[in-house]
């Protein structure tokens, strides 16, 4: 784990870090992972988790909080999938996350937030209708496919469609945290925050 230790090297300070336990062990990790760049002050580290079930994945994120030595000032977001995931499920457990972990929701998966790039949809969606809407605009897409270049110049348009959806669902008294807010996606909020920790970064 010497790549994420705390030492200081030459003048620059010491990075907080962000934690990012990913359901899946491609698409996700292999996304957040161009997040990663020694330019910045937030030290994104994505990690694979290869679990379905929320609770589980919460699970081994407080594992790697402990192994990576999370600090104070270090951030920490579990992303899953609504899959087979109950409402139950994920209200217990984002009840009982507690302030050192963040939750990212995704209905009905991460897909979603790439296929909010390229356009605003409210008709709730299967993974198979998800996944061919995505293809119109990246034909050659796949989970082991880095995406990443042609999704970055439409990053802030995802912002904008992923918090309109949000919207919509509040403004029919959808619970956001549940299997019914289908589609949305919580991937928007890990990027403004790491958005704004280049912002401070690039004002130093």
């Amino acid at each position: 784990m010497s790549d994420y230790n705390r030492r200081k090297r030459g003048q620059r300070p010491t990075r907080n870090k962000m934690l990012i336990i990913c359901e899946g062990d491609k698409t996700e990790p292999m996304y957040f992972e161009n997040y990663r760049t020694p330019q910045n002050n937030l030290d994104v580290i994505p990690i694979p988790s290869s679990r379905k079930d929320v609770g589980s994945i919460v699970e081994f994120g407080k594992k790697k909080m402990k192994d990576l030595d999370i600090k104070g000032g270090d951030l920490i977001w579990c992303v899953f999938d609504c899959d087979k995931n109950t409402d139950e499920k994920i209200s217990i457990v984002y009840r009982n996350a507690g302030r050192s972990i963040n939750m990212c929701l995704s209905n009905p998966s991460f897909e979603l937030w790439f296929l909010l790039h390229f356009s605003y949809i409210e008709t709730s969606l299967q993974n198979d209708g998800l996944l061919r809407h995505l293809k119109k605009h990246i034909p050659d897409y796949s989970k082991n496919n880095d995406c990443y270049r042609i999704l970055r110049p439409l990053t802030d348009t995802a912002i904008r469609n992923s918090k309109k959806l949000e919207q919509l669902h509040i403004d029919n008294g959808t619970e956001l945290n549940s299997t019914k807010s289908n589609p949305s996606t919580q991937v928007y909020k890990i990027i403004e925050v790491i958005k704004k920790f280049n912002s401070s970064s690039e004002k130093k």
